[in-house]
């Protein structure tokens, strides 16, 4: 289960199981495995019963021989333990401990806070692991006779569940694999026919391509669940289907999705957080592999590998893990099982592990990520400069519309931030977060925004205190879009050039996402904003032929929603967001964003070249920065 900073999540809505529960079919599919699965009296249907006979017992022999693998609960023990179960409570992060059941009985139509997280989460039965685990320290046999209880009255109590409402239904297809995985675990120590039964049939279910979620997190749960129930029960065919998918996930996805972790040890999920959480998860997947007595080929193992630098990437000099994607605020520190690499470099503030090798990165995936240092060459770590940018291909799984968005950490703060992630409950404000209006980019008021549009990286190149980069795409209908990114150090800076060409004049607005601990005014044609002793300035630099409109600040806007930061579920922060608005056939705005110390004022002179180009050059934090921005767009520091 989803704890802040673990690397665990909690899944729920807009999937692709998910969807298909709500229709007849898959109501028709879910009536026919729970009811195939509740209160059968047949012979086995893969061997004899088991010594305990149809009603099970408790054997400390029932998972001897067996290869299965008990992946654990999520976390739901930790927060449901044994003395939780027994007194009929259940609980998940964020929630107060409810009364569900009375015993063994549980009602399961409950949803007391109108969330589908958790709704979910009691039809997983992971919360049973407590109650098991009690079992494994005590020897006690009631607990295991209450897990069990639960058990059987779930697979009778949901029977028929095309009576059920849409997010019951849904509930039940969602929790398929992790009530799969709790029955693997209950097996270790409960012997029955039912059991193995209703682990038969759950597994069946999974195996049926109409099922597979495909090469994301949920595929890989529910392939390596898959593996593990047909030790378990001695079904090679299994075994077989759920080993297929964990290796074509990889390296042949389906459906023209990139693959789960790619050659460059990127993961698809377009999310630090599900990065994070999927490194996990795959190390999970190889232990049942194994288990099995199908080890992982070599390069699954290297792909999960490079996963740590691809993860270090998106960390800052702070430590913290950046909210890219559909993401919630986490440190560094809190990943699970650092190892001797990068990510225990970044963990540590680089006092233990190893630095990436490189000082800047292109990930094909979609990611432009790079510093000034890994606190080796003159800088410490804490005080190096970072940046990632964001392109490729249309939002996929836990995605956000961010192409060409900035983040920025300076002078050991962020300056530039994505806007977060709330959870799977609010679909208002998630549709703002996913949104482009709430990550730093150029948006065309106006136009249909297209999610699955990909964005070109067209050009980049990384010299030591000057990297620069550009994208192009036609996101907004009716607009090509482009920018170039000149990520500068000593001094710290962004240099941005955005351009707009539509057949018919257009609105557009450059967005700037603040954390919410700044507070921002304008200045001009531009803006600052202030946060302790650092000032950022936003500068709007005159390209020939354009004059620049005023800046306008936005902090806490509900109608329309705009300036927020959302660290974790249900906490909305009011933030400042400066915008600079323009409007024409062609646009061009070239922004310069300068964190200074104190009330300093960055001085900033330009000068036309010949065709169309200009040279800027402005001094702070006693240093000078000297840019061009060339007629075609491209940008480049000059000595």
């Amino acid at each position: 289960m989803h704890k802040r900073s673990s690397g665990k999540s909690r899944r729920a809505g807009g999937t692709a199981a998910g969807r298909a529960a709500g229709g007849f079919a898959a109501a028709v599919a879910l009536s026919a495995l729970v009811t195939a699965c509740s209160g059968s009296t047949g012979s086995a249907p893969f061997g004899p019963a088991s010594p305990g006979g149809p009603e099970g017992g408790v054997s400390a022999h029932a998972g001897s021989g067996s290869r299965a693998k008990c992946l654990g609960f999520n976390g739901l023990d930790g927060l449901n333990p044994a003395a939780e179960v027994r007194a009929g409570r259940f609980r998940i992060p964020g929630s107060a401990a409810t009364r569900v059941a009375t015993g063994t009985d549980v009602d399961w139509g409950l949803d007391p806070f109108n969330d589908r997280t958790w709704q979910l989460w009691l039809h997983s039965l992971e919360w049973l692991g407590g109650a098991i685990k009690e079992y494994e320290r005590t020897r006690d046999p009631s607990d295991l006779d209450l897990a069990a209880g639960i058990a059987r009255d779930w697979l009778a109590d949901n029977a028929g569940p095309e009576r059920f409402d849409e997010h019951r239904r849904e509930s039940i297809s969602e929790g398929t694999k992790f009530r799969l995985a709790t029955l693997v675990c209950l097996r270790r120590y409960r012997s029955g026919r039912w059991l193995d039964e209703a682990i038969a049939r759950h597994a069946e279910w999974l195996a049926d391509p109409r099922h597979y979620s495909g090469p994301w997190n949920h595929g890989t749960d529910e392939s390596m669940i898959l593996m593990t129930a047909g030790c378990g029960i001695g079904r090679t065919d299994l075994i077989d289907t759920g080993q297929r998918r964990l290796l074509d996930s990889m390296l042949a996805p389906p459906g023209g999705a990139r693959p789960a972790i790619d050659e460059e040890g990127a993961n698809n999920e377009q999310s630090t957080h599900y990065s994070v959480y999927n490194r996990g998860r795959w190390r999970l997947a190889f232990a049942v592999m194994r288990q099995c007595g199908r080890p992982a080929p070599r390069e699954l193992l290297d792909r999960h590998r490079r996963m740590d630098e691809f993860i270090a990437f998106q960390t800052t000099p702070a430590g913290d893990q950046l909210q890219i994607g559909e993401s919630y605020a986490a440190r560094a520190s809190d990943i699970s099982a650092l190892g001797n690499g990068p990510l225990r470099y970044v963990a540590t503030g680089g006092a233990k592990g190893t630095p990436p090798r490189e000082r800047a990165r292109v990930y094909q995936a979609g990611y432009v990520m790079g510093r000034s240092g890994w606190g080796r060459q003159g800088r410490r770590f804490a005080d190096e400069m970072s940046y990632t940018a964001r392109f490729g291909p249309g939002r996929y799984a836990h995605g956000q519309n961010d192409h060409m968005a900035l983040t920025f950490h300076a002078l050991g703060r962020d300056i530039i931030v994505p806007s977060g992630h709330i959870g799977y409950s609010d679909p208002q404000w998630n549709t703002w977060l996913r949104s482009p209006d709430a990550h730093s980019a150029l948006v065309v008021r106006g136009a249909e925004f297209d999610p699955k549009a990909a964005t070109e990286l067209t050009a980049h190149r990384f010299l030591r205190g000057a990297d620069t980069f550009r994208f192009t795409d036609t996101a907004f209908a009716g607009t090509t879009r482009s920018r170039s990114v000149l990520a500068a150090s000593d001094p710290d800076a962004l240099l941005v050039l955005d351009d707009a060409a539509s057949a018919g004049s257009v609105p557009v607005e450059q967005l700037w996402h603040l954390p919410a601990g700044f507070t921002a005014v304008p200045d001009g044609t531009g803006a600052v904003a202030a946060a302790g002793k650092v000032r950022v300035h936003f500068l709007q630099i005159p390209l020939p032929g354009t004059a620049p409109l005023p800046a306008r600040i936005t902090r806490g806007s509900l109608k329309p929603p705009q300036g927020w930061m959302v660290p974790a579920p249900r906490k909305t922060l009011p933030a400042p967001v400066v915008s600079f608005p323009a409007e024409g056939l062609k646009v061009r705005m070239l922004t310069l964003i300068a964190p200074v110390r104190g009330e300093e004022r960055p001085q900033v002179r330009t000068a036309a070249l010949p065709g169309g180009g200009l040279r800027v050059e402005a001094r702070f934090s006693g240093r000078r920065l000297t840019a061009e921005a060339a007629p075609d767009g491209t940008l480049r520091r000059l000595p």
